[in-house]
């Protein structure tokens, strides 16, 4: 019997040592967001139901593959079927990491489309997908591969979009969607905290190259850059971006962009912000137009808790000048588990 107790402990110990060397580590992370949305515009001041809610549960994994480091991040939530992103990536060190993206974002220039300070979203957040405009040729998240590194105080992000209009993410799947938007797409951004004590700045640039024979065939190009300079309380920046090509987006040629930002914090709990965003669409062959957002944020952090309002305006959306001027205000209250 104490031979049978002998094997079976060694094969126990063996069975965890084997476990042990390839073990990874698993972390849970969860959000809860509460809100109360109003919003208004020149004909009609109803909005419906006004609360609303999201809880999000991420989960984030690392290991060691032959001295390298393999991390895996997945979200979940209430509003969407399921998995609504995650990244797969290596990181090799010196050499830098690599990352397979669907829906987390961030990716090359996108990473820099807007760096202008604020206490909580952009002042263009909550008017609908067609309210930032500005980099269009920026990488998207979707079936996207992405290297980071820093060199030398300056940190590198690139990105490559094979297939910019994915309608099937799966593994294994090869279709995509409408075949007017057929098409590759390339990006960088390089930025750096370390140039001057307080000031953080970046560049970025992007091409997205259309198939031919798709039903829009114009290319585009993309660049942008910003600065935000800190000093003792107060933080300022200003983003400015432009985009050729794609005739398609809102009809215009070119769209130029211009965002800054204030920000003030009043004490290490709370603070409050001033936003503008601007985007001016470019027509050879009619009337320029321009969109017009602006916001204004308070913030306020109790240690996992915070509570955010927010009321941003909204002229000409999408550079039309028959849309209705629009005002929303939203307070949040978010807790982190």
């Amino acid at each position: 019997m104490n031979n049978l107790k002998k094997i079976g402990l060694s094969a126990l110990a063996g069975s965890l040592a084997l476990t042990s060397a390839y073990a990874g580590e698993l972390s849970v992370n969860g959000t809860a967001n509460l809100t109360y949305t109003s919003t208004d515009n020149e004909k009609n001041n109803s909005t419906g139901n006004r609360i609303g809610s999201e809880t999000e549960m991420s989960f984030t994994g690392s290991g060691d593959v032959n001295g390298y480091t393999v991390s895996y991040y997945t979200a979940l939530n209430n509003t969407g079927s399921g998995i609504v992103s995650h990244n797969i990536g290596i990181d090799m060190g010196d050499l830098g990491k690599i990352e397979f993206d669907q829906g987390v974002g961030g990716n090359g220039a996108t990473a820099i489309d807007d760096k202008s300070p604020s206490a909580y979203e952009e002042s263009w957040d909550g008017f609908g997908t067609t309210a930032e405009v500005g980099l269009d040729a920026g990488t998207g998240s979707t079936n996207v591969l992405q290297y980071t590194n820093t060199v030398g105080g300056i940190a590198i992000n690139a990105a490559y979009d094979s297939e910019i209009d994915d309608a099937d993410t799966t593994e294994g799947a090869t279709s995509r969607g409408s075949t007017a938007l057929a098409g590759s797409n390339y990006s960088i951004a390089l930025t750096s905290a370390s140039l001057v004590e307080g000031l953080d700045v970046g560049v970025g640039f992007g091409e997205t190259t259309i198939k031919d024979g798709r039903t829009t065939s114009n290319n585009s190009e993309s660049v942008v850059g910003y600065a935000n300079y800190t000093m003792g309380p107060v933080t300022v920046g200003y983003t400015q971006s432009e985009t050729s090509g794609r005739g398609y987006v809102a009809g215009a040629d070119m769209t130029a962009t211009t965002a800054y930002g204030v920000v003030f914090a009043v004490n290490e709990n709370l603070s409050v912000s001033y936003n503008n965003h601007e985007t001016d669409f470019k027509h050879d062959a009619a009337v320029d137009t321009t969109q017009e957002a602006t916001g204004i944020a308070i913030a306020y952090t109790m240690g996992s808790a915070s509570i955010k309002i927010q009321n941003n305006e909204m002229e000409n959306l999408a550079g039309s000048t028959s849309a209705q001027d629009q005002e929303r205000t939203e307070i949040s209250l978010s807790l982190a588990f």
